[in-house]
């Protein structure tokens, strides 16, 4: 083998050691804050804060109780309008309004027909909601992102098996970034998945919420890999074009009688 060979044998063996410290160091636990989880990976954990900032939208389903009146118990789903429509009450608006907002509401309609009605709300079906999540497409070396329904108590981890646990040279699964979008101050949160699958550590396996981005950036690899990509698309386009022109060349001296047709071949005369 050449010095030359060697080094770049050597050269590729360190990127591939390097690949998972590429895109930074990730977040640690104290820079988590109240979003690091301390549950594990759990089944359902939402938090009171996290209940309060939940609003309602369009198809949502609103579970409704009151205290001693059945009659004005029960799901309902949120309109086209923005309301939901309850027995005496008529059509009450609570799209963009939180659980408490909706259960302040509906005791002031209530007051006329009960005496110091006593009303809870919780979220039942959430249509509106959804999150996106990103990562690198191989075949094109651009970006695929695809919008997913919010469910509820849902966590990263939950987001990564979704996306089909993307864990190759091309994607850099120690470095997932859950990005929550603010016109001032963003939030960015690293999070290592790779050390949450293999060492258990679920302190990242952070709570989603409505317009979250989890996003898994490329690798050295993967930024190649797409460099590589737009180089070689205009030369791509270029074989389809002779490709194309060929075959119609081809189907042109077959009609004219110029060649044969024969077995899915053809014999020039």
């Amino acid at each position: 083998m050449t010095r030359f060979a060697m080094r770049i044998c050597l050269a590729t063996l360190v990127a591939l050691l390097c690949s998972c410290a590429s895109n930074g160091p990730t977040s640690t636990y104290a820079e988590l804050g109240p979003d690091a989880n301390t549950r594990g990976f759990g089944d359902l954990y939402p938090s009171d804060n996290d209940e309060a900032r939940f609003t309602f939208g369009l198809g949502d389903e609103v579970v409704i109780k009151v205290d001693g009146a059945p009659e004005f118990t029960g799901a309902f789903s949120v309109g086209i309008e923005g309301r939901i429509t309850m027995e005496m009450i008529g059509d009450i608006m609570i799209a963009g309004l939180t659980t408490d907002q909706v259960a302040r509401k509906l005791e002031n309609k209530l007051a006329t027909y009960l005496k110091e009605p006593n009303v809870s709300v919780s979220i039942g079906r959430i249509v509106s909601k959804k999150f996106y999540a990103a990562a690198m497409d191989p075949r094109g070396g651009g970006y695929v992102v695809r919008a997913i329904p919010y469910r509820g108590d849902t966590t990263l981890f939950d987001v990564w098996v979704q996306m089909g646990s993307p864990s190759s040279l091309l994607e850099d699964e120690c470095n997932v970034r859950v990005i929550r979008g603010d016109p001032r101050r963003p939030q960015v949160r690293v999070v290592n998945v790779r050390e949450m699958l293999v060492g258990g550590y679920t302190g990242g396996n952070l709570q989603i919420r409505p317009n979250d981005i989890v996003y898994v950036p490329p690798t050295f690899w993967g930024h190649l890999n797409r460099i590589l990509t737009g180089v070689a698309v205009p030369f791509t386009g270029l074989f389809r074009i002779s490709s194309t022109v060929e075959q119609t060349d081809r189907a042109i001296r077959i009609l004219k009688g110029e060649d044969i047709y024969r077995y899915g071949g053809y014999y020039a005369p």
